[in-house]
Formats: structure tokens, C-alpha cells, sequence
């Protein structure tokens, strides 16, 4: 059912992942710092979409699941088709530094509690990253073939084309069968799993 043809698609997300994780790990000591207001906290925190912020329950796992496996995926599909190296990562790098930021200024204020937070975030980052991982390096191949393609006009010599069509089946593949089942998955954990853990913890 999955069946990828490409040999390195997996390999090449566990290294996005672990990248994306060294970068959530950066941000987090550089944000202890400095020093700011609650109120810059708050606003820093409250990016969140209305249909996740303002919900619970239900109805909040729909709202994860609508941003993280719709409207992020869209997003940065959309950023893939300019032919840009990277720039598709660009949703995955701000989702990493403003929680990294954010956990760095609780660890700031309250030591236990920003710690405590930092391990109830674990396994639903875990999951949603590993999501936004996969469906990367699909957008990687997807990017590589378009740059490749326009590279090529100006060369005398061509170099060897990347199929658009086998990257983007690649790509549906991988987001149908793993990344919005993660998604989905995550949604729940984040949603359950993270307040049951900082209640016990705290």
C-alpha cells in the first residue's frame, strides 16, 4: 500500500527530525537570556488558531488535526512548488523556534514548572514532528525535481532529471498512510495525554 520508491525517503526524514530537534534544543537555552514580559509571553503563545485556543475536547483534536494535517501540509506544499531550496521548511522552523522560545521563558520563570512542561510536550512532538518530518523530505524530492528541471535549461551538459510525478506520488503516499495518521495521533496526545502528564507532575 505505502510501497515508496525512493530508498533514502525515511532516512532522509529521521535526519530532518533529529536537525529539528537539535534546533527545538538550541532555542530553548538561548531564550533563557533574556528577560521578558508576561504580556509578551501571552502574546507569543496565543498564535495559536482559534479552533484550537478557544476549544477543548473533541472539538480541539479537530482543530489540531485541521492546522497540522491540512492547512500546515498546504502550506508548505504550496512553498515546495517555488523553486527555492528550502524554503518549505520554513513553517517547520517556526514551529519549532516558538515553542522553543516560549519553554525557555517558563524555564525562566518558574524552573520545575518549564521543565515539567518541556517533558508533557515530549510525545506529542514527538509524533506531529516526526509528521511534518516525513512529509519533508516528500517535499524535498518534490522542490529537487522542479530546481532540477529549471537547472537544466541553462546547463550544456544536463544532469539527470527527478520525475515530478514519482516525487509527488511518493509524496501522497507518505502523507495519506504515516503523516496524517501522526497528525491524528498527535492531535489526541496533545490534547489528552499532555494535560494528564503536567497534572502529575504538578
Amino acid at each position: 500500500m505505502l510501497n515508496i520508491k525512493d530508498q533514502n525517503y525515511f532516512k532522509r526524514a529521521i535526519k530532518i527530525f533529529i536537525l529539528s530537534t537539535m534546533l527545538l534544543l538550541v532555542t530553548i537555552p538561548i531564550a533563557l537570556f533574556f528577560h521578558p514580559s508576561e504580556e509578551f509571553i501571552k502574546q507569543l503563545g496565543s498564535n495559536s488558531p482559534e479552533s484550537v485556543s478557544k476549544t477543548q475536547g473533541l472539538k480541539k483534536v479537530w482543530g489540531f488535526i485541521q492546522n497540522n494535517g491540512f492547512h500546515v501540509p498546504i502550506q508548505m506544499l504550496l512553498l515546495a512548488l517555488i523553486p527555492i531550496p528550502f524554503l518549505y521548511t520554513l513553517n517547520l522552523i517556526v514551529s519549532l523556534i516558538i515553542p522553543g522560545i516560549l519553554f525557555g521563558f517558563f524555564i525562566h520563570f518558574d524552573t520545575y514548572k518549564g521543565l515539567t512542561s518541556l517533558i508533557a510536550y515530549i510525545p506529542h512532538y514527538t509524533l506531529e514532528m516526526m509528521s511534518f518530518c516525513i512529509f519533508t523530505s516528500g517535499l524535498y524530492m518534490l522542490n529537487k525535481s522542479i530546481l532540477r528541471k529549471i537547472t537544466n535549461l541553462f546547463r550544456k551538459e544536463k544532469k539527470q532529471n527527478y520525475s515530478f510525478k514519482l516525487s509527488l506520488i511518493n509524496l501522497l503516499k507518505a502523507y495519506l498512510f504515516v503523516c496524517l495518521p501522526l497528525v491524528i495521533l498527535a492531535a489526541f496526545t496533545e490534547t489528552y495525554i499532555a494535560d494528564m502528564l503536567l497534572n502529575l507532575m504538578n
